[in-house]
């Protein structure tokens, strides 16, 4: 910038007018004359205009997208993984390239690989790293000194840098561009970039800092020390640079800043005009004088000294005491002078500048300051959004360069294809709808939906195989729970009707054993006479001595059970017969009824006709072997007392 106030008194015709052309403007005679000029009016506005620093933050970041890693061997693709993403941090290192090429329009990038510097004695040729040596570096002639730990000789030294492969200390170089010149050949298109070392940088060589000299190329000193500009290889810098004219600056990109210069300098130039507002209008100041009483001057009638310190005094106790009244003999008066700053601030102006500069910036409103009109049908947006496909092939391109350049280095395999998840705007939700349906109709494939909501089909089909085999384990467990439930519940089961087996079993015997003791002959028992059972009423036993009969039905053996059982209660006494006949009812109280019931048949029968046999169901309480239950006395009663003691009373 011209150091003087008025940029017409810079202008070398001492006769040129403020505008010496009709298409100029003040802001003309302030546009930056070189391309290394411009490139500082852009760190300024980018640090300075909270506008262009955040629409360049905010264009430069949204278009980075995930890297994506598709080769065979899963192997390889860890590798390259962990290199690009662990080591290197490709993704941020993307936006910080990004941000060189939308603010300067321009992005050199190179990669530097490790070295370690040994130092040569010149003596005796000992050679150790540089931080075993004590030495020192000589800014007058760029060169080495040191005292060697073998021979002693303190002098200068032979400096030898030795390369060394290992990946993390890799580091991306980003340079900055008013250090870079090229030179462009308008006849080939071939460029030639050359590197000149910084102020700040030659400072520090050559006061000797030893944390830069440790392992900074030796090319540098060199360059230094001869006074002359580095010179990169063809294949050592990657240039990214924005979309420009064939002009005299053809091999530079221009930043998008440049269109809206004029605009910056008459923004500054308005919020220059608000500040002085601000300090001079917004605040009122207030003036207090007396008025004039009973036509009386109060300058002449008055002792204006003491009016005054009476003014103070009660503009200092109303401070204290809001509510304070003061009483004063004198009217006064008051002028206020400013108050109405707001009235003349420039705020449409500003808006309409500030709308202007990101339309200059090639932005959207609403991708800058937010809201709800950003849709798909908008041509600013499609516009956008073929800018950031363009900006994302450059930064892929750059990946795939700085993948090169490792693989060689490394000398590893290279991976089949890397490309950068796919870049959706805000009105992809119609396109994502569409394909969800379409897949639904399996008229697209479940990779290329994946593929494009952002997911990794590769990754989503192996963790749908885990989750099966997780799933399968599952239900291989809850199958063989239940089924282990199911057998210890019929083994119980089966334990358990075999113990109602043998308690049934154990009851048929004591029945049968009672019976024996008791002298009642059971039907079917060994050695009985088949005629006396028939006799006796054993339906199983054909009594003109065929053997056994058919099997009859269940319900009349039960009948013929009853039938014996009443038979021999009603020859017994009859209150032992009542006592036995209670014990039955007690523990089978169906087959106690059916049994009474066939006793006053009996004894009806005995005294008048015969009754008709009542017809007695099963019942699960009967005896299978005709048997009285369990536990019931059926001895007769004793006919004569018990003998007595001789001398009993």
């Amino acid at each position: 910038m011209p150091p003087n106030i008025e940029p017409s008194l810079s202008l070398s015709d001492s006769r040129s007018q403020r505008y010496p052309n009709q298409f100029f403007d003040l802001a003309q005679q302030y546009m930056p004359p070189t391309i290394k000029e411009l490139f500082r009016w852009c760190t300024f506005y980018f640090y300075n205009s909270p506008l262009i620093g955040s629409a360049m933050k905010k264009v430069s970041r949204y278009p980075i997208t995930d890297l994506i890693f598709e080769d065979g061997l899963e192997a390889n693709r860890s590798v390259w993984n962990t290199i690009l993403l662990t080591d290197l941090k490709m993704k941020d290192r993307m936006m910080e390239v990004n941000l060189d090429y939308h603010v300067y329009g321009n992005a050199f990038v190179s990669l530097h690989f490790p070295f370690i510097r040994f130092l040569i004695c010149q003596s005796c040729k000992f050679r150790a790293p540089i931080k075993n040596w004590d030495w020192q570096f000589r800014g007058s002639d760029y060169n080495f000194a040191g005292t060697c730990s073998q021979c002693g000789s303190n002098g200068a030294v032979e400096v030898k840098d030795v390369p060394y492969k290992n990946r993390k200390e890799l580091r991306l170089i980003r340079w900055n561009p008013e250090n870079i010149h090229i030179k462009f050949n308008e006849y080939t298109g071939r460029y030639i970039y050359m590197y000149s070392v910084p102020g700040k940088l030659r400072n520090m060589i050559q006061r000797g800092d030893k944390d830069i000299l440790e392992d900074l190329p030796i090319i540098v000193l060199e360059a230094l020390k001869k006074r002359r500009m580095i010179r990169f290889s063809s294949d050592s810098l990657k240039h990214l640079k924005q979309p420009t004219l064939a002009e005299q600056d053809q091999g530079w990109g221009k930043p998008a800043i440049l269109h809206v210069l004029k605009d910056m300098f008459y923004l500054y130039t308005l919020r220059r005009a608000q500040e002085a507002i601000a300090l001079e209008h917004i605040v009122p100041f207030d003036l207090i004088y007396p008025l004039p009483n009973a036509q009386q001057d109060p300058y002449i009638h008055t002792d204006l000294s003491s009016w005054r310190i009476q003014i103070e005094t009660v503009i200092n106790k109303h401070r204290r005491d809001p509510n304070f009244k003061a009483v004063i003999p004198i009217p006064i008066g008051f002028g206020r002078l400013g108050g109405d700053g707001k009235a003349l601030l420039l705020a449409p102006e500003i808006n309409y500048l500030t709308q202007t500069i990101v339309g200059g910036l090639g932005l959207p409103q609403e991708f800058l300051f937010g809201g709800l009109n950003w849709t798909g049908s908008s041509v600013s947006l499609r516009t956008l959004e073929n800018d950031f496909i363009q900006n994302r092939s450059q930064m892929l391109d750059l990946t795939i360069w700085i993948k090169d350049k490792i693989r060689i280095w490394l000398t590893l395999p290279d991976i089949k294809t890397i490309r950068m998840s796919d870049f959706r705007m805000a009105d992809d939700i119609q396109k994502n709808q569409q394909l969800i349906g379409l897949n639904a109709q399996r008229k697209v494939s479940d990779q290329t939906l994946l593929t494009e909501l952002g997911y990794d089909y590769d990754q989503e089909v192996k963790k749908m195989i885990e989750e099966q085999h997780v799933q399968n384990y599952l239900t291989d467990l809850q199958t063989k729970s239940s089924a282990r439930s199911q057998g210890e519940a019929m083994l119980i089961q089966s334990n358990y009707q075999r113990t109602l087996q043998e308690n049934v079993e154990k009851a048929q015997l004591a029945t049968q054993e009672r019976a024996s003791r008791l002298g009642i002959t059971m039907p079917g028992q060994p050695g009985m006479d088949p005629n006396a059972a028939a006799a006796q009423g054993d339906p199983g036993m054909d009594p003109s001595g065929g053997g056994q009969q058919p099997e009859q039905p269940m319900d009349e053996l039960v009948m013929a059970k009853v039938d014996s059982w009443a038979s021999q209660l009603a020859k017994m006494d009859p209150g032992q017969a009542a006592m036995t006949l209670s014990e039955i009812k007690t523990k089978m109280p169906e087959i106690g009824i059916q049994i009474e019931q066939r006793m006053s048949e009996l004894q009806a029968g005995s005294t008048g006709g015969q009754a008709p046999a009542a017809q007695v169901p099963q019942t699960q309480f009967a005896a299978p072997s005709g048997e009285p239950p369990a536990g019931i006395n059926m001895n007769p009663l004793p006919e004569r007392s018990a003998p007595r003691r001789q001398g009993a009373v």
